[in-house]
């Protein structure tokens, strides 16, 4: 069994102070990789974690400029629309219910499908 890694993120490079992680939420991941992976495959976008839910199953991560929110037990993502940055993602995550302003993403697709 190959040993955990735990991986701290770097400041946001466009902000002088990034601000709290907003509590319920994790910037700690054990296996970054792994969980990159998954993100991967079950959106067809390239990610970069920024935000992990604690004892939970959703996941925030960066592609291309954009922030995406996952959520590994229901299958379903979003695009976050009102996030530029790190620190307003923290911001508006902090804010809980209505911080952020969410796109449903469009079914990637399955691997039990024929």
């Amino acid at each position: 069994m190959s040993p955990t890694v735990v991986t701290d993120l770097p400041e946001d490079a466009h902000s002088s102070k990034s601000p709290s992680v907003p509590k319920g939420w994790t910037a700690k991941f054990p296996n970054p990789k792994t969980v990159q992976t998954m993100l991967h495959d079950s959106t067809g976008l390239p990610a970069t974690l920024e935000l992990a839910e604690d004892q939970g199953s959703r996941y925030i991560f960066l592609s291309d400029k954009n922030y995406y929110i996952w959520n590994t037990a229901s299958e379903q993502g979003w695009h976050i629309l009102n996030v530029k940055n790190r620190e307003e993602l923290y911001t508006n995550v902090a804010k809980g219910k209505g911080g952020l302003k969410l796109e449903e993403l469009p079914d990637y697709g399955s691997d039990l499908e024929e």
